[in-house]
C-alpha cells in the first residue's frame, strides 16, 4: 500500500473516533439539560429567624398601649385616663413586601365593615340598621372606632422565634385590651367618681412561618387566632365585645364623667353592661379601695367596711 492511502485511512479512523466522542458527549449534555434540580432544604439562618419575629411584631402589635396597668391610671382624671386607652386603627400592613397568599376579601382594617355584612346576610338591606352601616361606605376600621374607645395589642412575651425544620417557629403572649365605652347616662358613679371598665386578655401564640427568599410565604396558626390580635390577616366580625364580655374586666374609678364622644352602637355588637359591672363578679373592683360603692337599690355595699 502506497504511504499516500494510509494516511487517508489513519485521518478517516480519527475523524470517526472524534465524531464518536462528540456524539456520546451531546447525548450526555441533552440528559442534563432535561433533569429538574434538586429542591434545597435548608434550615433558615439567622437572618430570616429575626425577619420572622420582626414580621410577627408588625402583625400583633397596633392600636393603644395594651401593657399599660389598670392602677396607673385609676383617681385620675377622666379625660386623661381616656386618651391612654384610646385606641387607633393599624397603621402599616406588614405583609407589605413579603408574598403571601391573597388574603381573603373580608380580611383587614380595609375591607367592609362586619355589621354591614351581617345585615345583608340577614337580608335586612334597607332597613334602618343596613342603610346606617352600609350606605357610607365605612370600613372595619371606622365601624370600630364608632363602636369602641379603646383597642389594641402589644407583645407581653415575645416574639421568640426558632428555626423549626424549613420554617420558622414564633411563639409568645399577646396582650389585647378592649374598652368599648358607653352610651347610657345612667353610667354608675358615686359623687365625682366614675367608673370604666377595660378588659385585658392575654392570647397564647404559636405560629409556623414558612419563608423564601427573605420573604414570608405563609403561616400556620397552632393556638387560636381572633382577628383583633391579627388585624391585617383575619376576618372582622361583630363578636368582638361578646368574647371582651366578662372576661378579664377591671373597674378603674376616675375623676370626672368620662365624655364618650360619638360612640354609638351597630345593634349588633355587644357592648359591655358597664352600668351593672360593680355587681358583676368578673370585674376586679380593687382599684375602688375606700370609695364607698352602692349597687342595685343603694343598699347592697360593693365595698364592705367603706358604706
Amino acid at each position: 500500500m502506497r504511504p499516500q492511502s494510509r494516511t487517508l485511512i489513519a485521518v478517516a479512523t480519527l475523524a470517526g473516533v472524534i465524531l464518536t466522542a462528540g456524539c456520546a458527549r451531546q447525548e450526555t449534555d441533552t440528559g442534563k439539560t432535561g433533569t429538574k434540580p434538586q429542591a434545597v432544604t435548608a434550615a433558615p439562618d439567622a437572618k430570616t429567624v429575626e425577619h420572622a419575629a420582626a414580621f410577627e411584631r408588625r402583625l400583633r402589635e397596633w392600636g393603644a398601649d395594651s401593657t399599660i396597668r389598670a392602677d396607673t391610671l385609676a383617681r385620675k382624671d377622666a379625660g386623661s385616663v381616656l386618651a391612654s386607652l384610646h385606641g387607633t386603627p393599624p397603621a402599616d400592613d406588614p405583609a407589605t413586601g413579603e408574598n403571601l397568599p391573597a388574603r381573603q376579601a373580608d380580611a383587614g382594617p380595609h375591607a367592609a365593615n362586619p355589621a354591614c355584612r351581617a345585615y345583608r346576610r340577614l337580608d335586612q338591606v334597607g332597613d334602618t340598621g343596613e342603610r346606617a352601616w352600609c350606605a357610607d361606605g365605612l370600613d372595619a376600621a371606622a365601624w370600630l372606632a364608632r363602636i369602641a374607645w379603646g383597642y389594641g395589642s402589644r407583645w407581653t412575651d415575645g416574639p421568640h422565634a426558632a428555626a423549626d425544620g424549613t420554617g420558622v417557629r414564633v411563639t409568645g403572649t399577646v396582650r389585647f385590651m378592649y374598652l368599648a365605652g358607653n352610651q347610657n347616662p345612667n353610667t354608675l358613679h358615686v359623687d365625682d367618681w366614675w367608673g370604666i371598665t377595660p378588659t385585658w386578655i392575654d392570647y397564647p401564640v404559636d405560629d409556623r412561618l414558612t419563608v423564601r427568599d427573605g420573604r414570608i410565604t405563609g403561616i400556620r396558626h397552632r393556638q387560636a387566632d381572633p382577628w383583633w390580635i391579627d388585624p391585617w390577616l383575619g376576618v372582622w366580625d361583630t363578636g368582638i365585645g361578646d368574647r371582651m364580655n366578662g372576661r378579664g374586666r377591671v373597674g378603674i374609678p376616675v375623676r370626672g364623667e368620662p365624655d364618650w364622644g360619638a360612640l354609638t352602637g351597630d345593634g349588633l355588637t355587644v357592648i359591655p353592661p358597664e352600668t351593672r359591672f360593680m355587681a358583676d363578679e368578673n370585674v376586679d373592683m380593687s382599684l375602688w379601695g375606700s370609695i364607698p360603692v352602692r349597687v342595685g337599690d343603694g343598699q347592697s355595699c360593693q365595698n364592705p367596711g367603706y358604706c
